[in-house]
């Protein structure tokens, strides 16, 4: 018997050994969102417009107008979304495949300012908005990092002063694009937050970023939600970014 626990355990140490994730618990694996299972249809991308969120109206300016609260799912990640049907629009949290390099203006919206997704992907999480954008995991994880990238529609406005109106302005001395993701615990309450540099021309910085980068969020420590929040001294300058492989463990 005592050979029988003896073979068995060095038999269970050589395939551990060789990887075989099996051997590794589920709450020592690291996990990643890729947005690879949401269906983007047709188009290539979802923002809302399928009308598959809760309807409400208000008044604003003398119209009545309709928005239309949902979300899409990517396994343990809820990305909120508001799609506004009067006027033809969404905010918060979009997914998208597109990836046009060239095309300038608010046409071209749903691209990232790269070949693909991170790590050479389809999908990926586009985030716009006018205060912040939200997701939520259906469990308290500890988040790690995740990959961040311009859209096109914005490097376009603030490398080349090309937003396809004329209202944003090519980046100068002093100007500075940045996202601050906030993470929340079970409990709602904050627990830190992070800002990353999306185009940073304060001092003698000359930075605008043009590839997927990661950005580490092990500060943030066991979170229910994440919120995003985006900061432009261009005040006309297009609020997109793009976010990939978000990578937590349960």
């Amino acid at each position: 018997m005592r050979k029988n626990r003896f073979f068995t355990g060095v038999l269970f140490g050589i395939l551990c050994s060789f990887g075989f994730t099996s051997c590794e618990s589920e709450g020592n694996t690291d996990q990643v969102i890729t947005f690879e299972d949401v269906d983007l249809g047709e188009t290539g991308y979802w923002n809302g417009s399928d009308l598959s969120g809760t309807s409400s109206s208000y008044e604003s300016y003398g119209q009545t107008v309709t928005e239309y609260a949902g979300n899409f799912v990517s396994v343990d990640l809820t990305c909120d979304n508001i799609y506004n049907a009067s006027w033809y629009s969404w905010s918060g949290m979009a997914c998208s495949s597109h990836h046009d390099m060239d095309s300038i203006g608010y046409g071209n919206q749903y691209s990232v300012y790269a070949t693909s997704g991170a790590g050479g992907s389809k999908n990926f999480a586009i985030i716009y908005n006018w205060g912040s954008s939200t997701c939520r995991f259906n469990q308290e994880v500890e988040i790690k990092s995740l990959m961040i990238n311009n859209s096109t529609y914005t490097y376009k406005a603030i490398a080349e002063g090309k937003d396809g109106s004329g209202m944003s302005e090519k980046f100068t001395t002093g100007d500075y694009y940045y996202m601050t993701i906030i993470g929340y615990g079970a409990n709602g309450l904050k627990t830190d937050s992070v800002d990353y540099y999306l185009a940073d021309f304060r001092g003698d910085r000359t930075y605008v970023c043009k590839n997927w980068t990661k950005v580490p969020l092990s500060i943030l420590g066991k979170i229910k939600s994440l919120s995003f929040k985006l900061t432009s001294s261009d005040i006309y300058a297009p609020t997109y970014v793009c976010i990939d492989n978000v990578v937590y463990k349960k």
